[in-house]
């Protein structure tokens, strides 16, 4: 599964890389079927029902299905997400935001 966020994206999906600085919110559109990894840093999901959770370096989550009303990084290091879609499912062009196939 490494090789999807790391080599060169399969033929079929395609990939974004997002940065944040400490405190900052991550504007990142929930592309059906998305998974997002965290690189570097922590990020915080908050839900749409109020719920909030932190996850560190190696962290795997199907953003697409969680309900999130916020993405926010924490701690002390930028966030750095790796976010892999089917191809076709749009992510948006927010600053610190940029293609990486």
């Amino acid at each position: 599964m490494t090789a999807l966020f790391h080599d060169p994206p399969p033929e079929g999906f395609s990939r974004r890389v997002v940065r944040a600085a400490p405190g900052r919110e991550v504007r990142l559109v929930h592309a059906h079927g998305a998974i997002v990894v965290v690189e570097q840093g922590e990020l915080e999901v908050e839900c749409r029902a109020g719920a909030c959770r932190r996850f560190g370096r190696g962290a795997m989550l199907p953003i697409a299905r969680l309900g999130v009303a916020h993405l926010r990084s924490v701690g002390s290091r930028p966030l750095v997400l790796v976010a892999v879609a089917r191809a076709g499912d749009e992510f948006p062009r927010a600053a610190g935001s940029h293609p990486d196939d």
